[in-house]
């Protein structure tokens, strides 16, 4: 298959897919959790919206990465976080309710501030006159057509045909999973040979930023006096980014396969080291999560 392909046609169309699997998950009272954990909400949305990007931009500095490998950096870390975040807040006891909303709320808003960052990143690392044209109302009329359309899409669907919705979910979940990780092969296989030398440049950087990014969102969690269960949940939205939205602005929009490397790698790592994570806090649960005196309600 080839990348041009890979890129154009599948990967729009898989995240289309994705999206609306999202959706199927969703209904307005999602949403309206909001006013249930206000604290926990915004905690979650700011640190997102503000942490995320410069954490990026401080370790594509700390590791003096390429322009296009900071640039990828960049943008992966101004994409919302991935449905997965939310299976693994259920498997390792995060407040799910708190991950939905939070998925749900940062993949409408961040369709709309990812164009402006990536290329403001463009011009910090790349210099203003190697920037790549970055139509920025194209951009974000394209991501909102493939990312927010389907959630409204799918969350329709569930509202007026449940059952089906219900039905459908799982193998969506599923499908999600599978196409990531077939897309990730397929641009790795077009690229062997110089992925090694790329993933040798951008390994550590990518690790690095996932470590940090669940570290930093479970102990800020703590240290603003969050539930444990909603600091977990913190920490896996911001480690756990949306890798296929991040390939399609680097690889389907910008059109530059070294820019996808980045998002590449850390869509790999990041599944471990969330497993890693998450495994650590059920061996030490009753020390980290069951402390009811230092619990504090949003």
């Amino acid at each position: 298959m080839q990348s041009g392909f890979l890129l154009e046609i599948v990967l729009p169309i898989s995240l289309f897919i994705i999206m609306f699997g999202m959706g199927l998950s969703l209904t307005l009272k999602d949403f309206e959790r909001v006013a249930l954990f206000p604290k926990a909400v915004l905690v979650g949305l700011l640190a997102q919206l503000l942490l995320l990007p410069f954490l990026g931009f401080m370790v594509a500095t700390m590791f003096h990465l390429e322009p296009l490998l900071a640039v990828g950096l960049m943008v992966l870390s101004c994409c919302p976080s991935g449905p997965t975040s939310n299976m693994y807040s259920y498997l390792f006891k995060g407040d799910v309710a708190l991950s939905v909303t939070l998925t749900a709320l940062i993949s409408v808003i961040k369709p709309f501030t990812l164009p402006f960052l990536t290329y403001y990143s463009m011009v910090y690392f790349m210099g203003e006159g190697k920037t790549i044209d970055l139509p920025i109302l194209k951009t974000i009329l394209q991501l909102f057509i493939i990312t927010v359309l389907p959630v409204g899409i799918g969350m329709a669907v569930k509202n007026y045909s449940p059952k089906f919705a219900a039905a459908c979910e799982k193998p969506v979940k599923v499908f999600s999973m599978i196409i990531l990780f077939a897309i990730i092969a397929g641009l790795v296989r077009q690229n062997w040979e110089k992925m090694w030398g790329f993933f040798a440049q951008s390994g550590a950087a990518a690790l690095t930023m996932n470590c940090i990014c669940i570290s930093l969102g479970f102990l800020l969690g703590l240290l603003l006096r969050l539930s444990r269960t909603q600091a977990v949940t913190i920490a896996f939205e911001l480690g756990i980014q949306n890798g296929t939205t991040a390939l399609l602005v680097t690889g389907t929009i910008l059109q530059v396969p070294t820019m996808t490397v980045v998002p590449i790698t850390y869509s790999l790592l990041m599944f471990l080291t969330a497993l890693v994570f998450g495994l650590f806090i059920l061996k030490n649960r009753r020390s980290i999560l069951d402390q009811p005196s230092l619990e504090r309600a949003s």
